[in-house]
């Protein structure tokens, strides 16, 4: 008579490897697991606001060490195929201290919204209505499809506290006190976003669009009234906070999916396992 004969040791084994599996997972870094991918401008679109110009050298390079793995993906124009590929966008109105970019176009705006609407993450960077004699153009291609205004140039120093100590923008990477503008424009119109900061009461200088504020999928938007404070010379400490703030956290595995990794893994040992024949 054949006997099959199966020990448990390696059944057991095995499970202890699942276990292990997931666990290291489970407490690998979300970096390690993930990427996050900001878009911008190339810098023959972006200028000095553009994350490829070595005007903001300094603020790619913080942006990796605090969030470690993170790419950079470039473009001269904002479509749905480039949006796509990247989790958050970085954009400004301004190529230098007294030029603009080619106003979005309608295409542009819609694509931008739309990414924005599915979940995306943009931080938006306008200036005052005087830094070029189209800047109330290229400020608005920015502004209309969220329904914001902006108007004004105000002259530094202009240093707006924070409104909210403890609101949106001020964790995890702090200390985040004031917004920091050299020639800024404020927002007469803040839309349904929430003011973070002004200079002075309907004067916004930091529109909020929290994740489900634009629609019920919408990731978050985030307004700046300086596109200067993004580049180096500006970048103070709560400045660049401010930014990272805004940045989406890298996606976490569900402990549903890590389950089910480790049960396929159990199952493809459990196959393979040997067998004697006595």
């Amino acid at each position: 008579m054949k006997t099959i004969v199966t020990s448990s040791t390696p059944l057991l084994r095995a499970f202890y490897v699942v276990l292990l599996f997931i666990a290291a997972l489970w407490t690998m870094p979300g970096t390690a697991r993930a990427q996050l991918v900001i878009g911008s401008f190339d810098a023959s679109r972006g200028g000095f606001t553009s994350l490829a110009s070595g005007d903001n050298s300094t603020l790619v390079n913080d942006i990796k060490t605090a969030i470690p793995g993170t790419t950079l993906s470039f473009s001269n124009t904002l479509t749905p195929t480039f949006l796509a590929g990247v989790n958050a966008v970085i954009l400004g109105v301004a190529t230098t201290e007294t030029s603009e970019i080619t106003p979005l176009t309608f295409s542009e705006q819609t694509a931008l919204h739309n990414f924005v609407l599915n979940g995306g993450t943009a931080l938006m960077y306008t200036d005052n209505d005087t830094f070029d004699p189209n800047a109330p153009v290229v400020n608005a291609s920015f502004l209309t499809p969220f329904g914001l205004t902006t108007t004004g140039t105000i002259p530094p120093p202009a240093n707006p506290a924070i409104l909210n100590p403890s609101g949106p923008l001020t964790h995890p990477f702090t200390p985040v006190t004031d917004f920091t503008t050299l020639v800024s424009g404020f927002y007469n119109n803040p839309g349904t976003g929430t003011v973070l900061a002004q200079f002075a009461p309907g004067e916004a200088a930091i529109d909020y669009f929290a994740p489900g504020t634009l629609g019920p999928h919408s990731g978050t938007a985030v307004f700046f009234s300086d596109s200067n404070t993004i580049s180096n010379d500006t970048l103070t400490t709560s400045n660049l906070n401010l930014l990272l703030n805004g940045l989406p956290a890298v996606p976490e595995p569900s402990p549903w999916s890590m389950i089910a990794v480790g049960g396929v893994a159990l199952v493809g040992i459990m196959l393979r396992k040997k067998h004697r024949i006595a």
